[in-house]
């Protein structure tokens, strides 16, 4: 049996990956902030409290998921937040230059560039498989051939996901060669934050983990795309 660690597990696209991964026989450590009524513990899904933001939690985590399994075969780490979930819907302040908020600025930069990272650090020794994988999920507003660019500044997010698109190419330099990484945009998906979009999390989380299985080394820490290419920066 496969294992697999998925955070932001708790909805939109962390639910399609845990669907879909359960799908294809893996055991899933769903990471989620807290654990809810409906997230209910089932044959080879663990839900477990897993605060990305924060070194404890991301510890205590990985103390748990260490006693269950010493082997995981892939990290998605899709934990993140947007310029309405950081902010309270108050978008401008981490979006246009006359309202920059400092702070949730660099909120931003610590969940969703400092965090994945880290989640590599802590669980780094569970990574044995050959290969195994770590999926970045990041964003096209990472790139400056952002497919939806409607000149909206969204300084935050933007910057936020084009330095986790660094980080993913620095941090291929330094794994060994069983680990393979690459961050990837995920598609315009249907969520909650998301309204608008028009593919399914399951779909998207599969076409994400169809490049593992159509693996090719140039792909190592490359900023892809959803569909298998490689995404303009």
């Amino acid at each position: 049996m496969k294992y697999a660690f998925v955070t932001g597990a708790g909805r939109g696209l962390g639910v399609g990956f845990v669907d879909y991964l359960l799908d294809q026989g893996y055991f899933v450590f769903a990471g989620v902030r807290e654990i809810k009524e409906d997230y209910k513990n089932k044959e080879n899904l663990a839900y477990i409290v897993c605060d990305v933001s924060s070194d404890d939690s991301i510890q205590k985590c990985f103390e748990t998921i260490s006693s269950k399994t010493d082997i995981l075969d892939l990290i998605v780490n899709n934990a993140g937040v947007n310029k309405d979930s950081v902010t309270n819907g108050h978008k401008e302040k981490v979006s246009e230059l006359k309202n920059l908020d400092r702070k949730l600025i660099l909120e931003m930069f610590n969940v969703n560039t400092v965090s994945p990272i880290i989640i590599v650090q802590k669980f780094f020794d569970l990574l044995k498989s050959d290969p195994c994988f770590v999926i970045n999920v990041s964003s096209c507003r990472s790139s400056t051939h952002d497919e939806f660019e409607g000149g909206y500044p969204n300084y935050g997010y933007a910057s936020s996901k084009s330095a986790l698109n660094m980080m993913t190419f620095r941090l291929s330099k330094e794994l060994p060669k069983n680990i393979k990484t690459f961050a990837v945009h995920p598609g315009s998906v249907k969520t909650d934050m998301n309204q608008q979009g028009d593919q399914t999390p399951y779909d998207q989380a599969k076409n994400i983990l169809e490049i593992t299985k159509n693996w090719k080394d140039e792909f190592n820490g490359k900023f892809m795309n959803w569909n298998g290419s490689q995404y303009l920066l």
